[in-house]
């Protein structure tokens, strides 16, 4: 990241956190993305610790829901009554094992979005050499209650890739994960949130429920099932950042913020 992004994004998010509490709404479903749990340093890895400290401080204000139930509640048939939260990781980084034991001891049901070609994941497109997940750590996930998503083939901006190379990042990688995991693969989180009305028209044609997308909006009964919008969250937050990270008005400012930084 930028040299001045991180304290800039700071300052922001702690001034339009306090000027969302002057007039509050309700933020009532909203995701969190997370990739790596370690101590490693990496940008995008966030400390155990400190990943359950922000777990302990969403349950005292947010119930914890799972893909799943998000997927009733956009398809009208679950009511989601309080404020909620689901979690997610993406890539499928073995670290994310570590924090395994605690979300089950929480009834924390998350999502990891895993490769079906991770011999050929683009490392450049990841900017890392971490670990993923092998086939029966994803099985002990799935029977510690998480759910399985596809994150394509091999991470590739598909953006960039013609229909043929669409379909193998989308549909093919689909099957190939339900053929190995022998688990029907209902979503689809997409690398960097990119995509475009191709890659939609892939999804769809694929049978995924829900596509999950990095913009910055709140989730409601009109939020499309092919562009749900996700928060990240990196080992560059602050813990007061995070408190914020979800309300209306920071959301507002960081899309606005991503579209003059990498756009």
């Amino acid at each position: 990241m930028g040299l001045f992004y991180v304290p800039i994004r700071r300052l922001v998010y702690l001034t339009a956190g306090a000027l969302d509490r002057l007039v509050p709404l309700k933020t009532n479903i909203f995701i969190l993305c997370y990739h790596s749990i370690d101590n490693a340093g990496w940008d995008f890895s966030v400390r155990p610790e400190e990943f359950k400290k922000q777990i302990n401080y969403l349950a005292d204000s947010y119930k914890f829901i799972s893909l799943a139930d998000l997927s009733a509640y956009l398809e009208n048939k679950k009511a989601t009554d309080e404020p909620s939260v689901a979690i997610t990781f993406d890539d499928g980084y073995k670290d994310i094992l570590c924090i395994k034991s605690f979300l089950q001891s929480k009834n924390i049901k998350p999502t990891v979005f895993v490769f079906s070609d991770k011999k050929n994941v683009s490392r450049k497109e990841l900017d890392t050499d971490k670990e993923f997940l092998a086939v029966d750590e994803i099985r002990e996930l799935i029977s510690a209650g998480w759910e399985v998503g596809c994150h394509t083939a091999t991470h590739s901006d598909m953006r960039t890739l013609n229909s043929d190379q669409i379909n193998d990042e989308v549909v093919k990688s689909k099957q190939n994960l339900e053929k190995e995991l022998g688990i029907p693969v209902k979503y689809i989180a997409y690398p960097k949130g990119r995509y475009n009305s191709k890659v939609l028209d892939a999804v769809k044609k694929a049978g995924y429920k829900l596509g999950l997308t990095m913009d910055d909006m709140r989730i409601n009964r009109e939020t499309d099932p092919l562009k749900v919008p996700r928060i990240g969250v990196d080992g560059t937050h602050s813990f007061n950042e995070f408190k914020v990270i979800m309300l209306p008005l920071v959301s507002g400012v960081r899309k606005l913020m991503k579209s003059f930084i990498f756009n």
